[in-house]
């Protein structure tokens, strides 16, 4: 019997593509990893596999066993090895021909790699299993005895490939920023410990409608996905725009006597070469602000122009913006890095909107049991995939008092912020926040 490891080209060459300006490929998750312990297919030791080309296989018998990236059983036909064949063979074309030069369209490979990166983690993890049954069944035991076994696989492997400035930038200004299927995860496992289900939750996202915030693996489509239906509360730069009629609209929608979960974040990135507030975008040449309207927001109020009247509809967002930030940044001369330092007096900004203004003064308790807040920063990459920096997470029920707050559970002590923000004062007003509020009128 012969027995084998069946990588496909995504995933074999899924970490190193995603990463490397000059490799791209962007599968489906079903095509990125597929891992198959098979008496069927033969691996081609010509084939020099690993993280350059893909490996190819010859067939004689129909069908095979295999196991999925999400670890499901399934059946294999020989024309469905074979189409995973020609598709392995064509992308192999792709990365070796005109001397290695990139054939897949960059766009496509930037918005994918998220997907593909944890593929080829686990069609590593998988692959292992494969070669050792009894190892296999203990290793899955262990896995779900130690959810955060595959997060640190895969971590891992990121650590090989991204910026380094880029990295070292957002780590002492975004200091514990976690990837986007890390958070996914912890808050589905601890909201899941509350009775928070899809059926029983409805999400909403207060988020920028920048393109970069909704690619496919990352924060927001990972938990549209999870929890299904999702109504949007956000505008320029993930201010709950929406108000306190959007929000009561969202509390109706929800199942009878459900749950609600709100995910609120501004969001900045940070480029190559370490600058906080810039981006690469794909298919473009030169460099462009994330978040485009705090940055352009901030560098209106620095040269000293008055902040304006909301104005006409047309300009209302970023005029608010405006008026918002021009009281926050006494401190400013004190921080480190001035866009880190206005990263974070917009995420005060949307979360004072809503624990302040919204949540306290709608009414909603007749249609909703419990709400769950859960606040951050998203930290766009060019490379490694975009992070988030959990800062709150909160749940509550209509009496008062009843606040729980499961930041910790989820992911371990805050970090101290007085480096990034320069100051005591500064990084306390970031901390301090409650649900708790006083019971609101109905």
């Amino acid at each position: 019997m012969k027995t084998m490891i069946t990588i496909s080209a995504a995933a074999s060459l899924g970490l190193a593509s995603a990463y490397s300006p000059g490799l791209h490929c962007s599968p489906t998750v079903s095509h990125a990893a597929r891992v198959v312990n098979s008496p069927i297919c033969q691996h081609d030791p010509s084939s020099r596999g690993g993280l350059e080309t893909a490996s190819k296989f010859s067939f004689d018998e129909p069908t095979s066993p295999s196991v999925s990236s999400a670890g499901e059983l399934s059946t294999m036909t020989t024309a469905e090895l074979q189409a995973l064949q020609q598709e392995n063979e064509l992308l192999r074309n792709q990365l070796e021909g005109s001397g290695g030069a990139a054939a897949i369209d960059a766009r496509t490979a930037r918005i994918g790699m998220p997907l593909t990166v944890a593929a080829g983690g686990l069609a590593a993890l998988a692959g292992g299993l494969a070669l050792f049954p009894k190892a296999g069944d203990e290793g899955s035991a262990a896995l779900r005895a130690f959810p955060d076994a595959s997060e640190a696989f895969s971590e891992s492997f990121r650590a090989a490939f991204v910026d380094k400035k880029a990295e070292e930038a957002m780590m002492n200004y975004f200091p514990g920023s976690i990837s986007s299927n890390a958070v996914d995860q912890r808050v589905a496992r601890v909201l899941a410990n509350r009775g928070f289900t899809p059926q029983n939750t409805l999400l909403a996202t207060s988020a920028c409608p920048d393109e970069v915030n909704s690619r496919p693996g990352e924060m927001v489509e990972l938990m549209k996905n999870r929890w299904g239906e999702c109504f949007t509360l956000g505008g320029l730069g993930g201010v709950p725009f929406t108000g306190k009629a959007g929000f009561g609209a969202y509390a109706h929608h929800v199942a009878d006597g459900g749950k609600l979960l709100i995910v609120f974040a501004p969001h900045v990135g940070v480029e190559a070469n370490g600058r906080v507030g810039a981006l690469r975008r794909v298919d473009q040449n030169g460099v462009s602000t994330s978040c485009g309207a705090a940055v352009g927001a901030f560098k209106a109020l620095k040269k000293g122009a008055a902040p304006e009247s909301l104005g006409s509809a047309g300009d209302t967002q970023i005029n608010y913006i405006k008026q918002q930030l021009a009281s926050r940044l006494d401190n400013l001369d004190m921080a480190p890095e001035q866009i880190s330092y206005v990263t974070y007096q917009m995420y005060v900004m949307i979360r004072d909107f809503f624990v302040d203004d919204i949540l306290p003064g709608a009414d909603y308790w007749d249609d909703v049991s419990e709400i769950a807040v859960l606040g951050g920063i998203m930290i766009n990459r060019a490379k490694g995939g975009d992070r988030f920096m959990p800062l709150m997470f909160q749940t509550r029920e209509e009496e008062a008092g009843s606040t729980k707050d499961i930041f910790e559970e989820a992911f371990g002590p805050l970090p101290n912020l007085e480096t990034a923000l320069g100051s005591g004062d500064e990084a306390a007003s970031v901390r301090k926040k409650s649900l708790n509020w006083d019971k609101p009128r109905r």
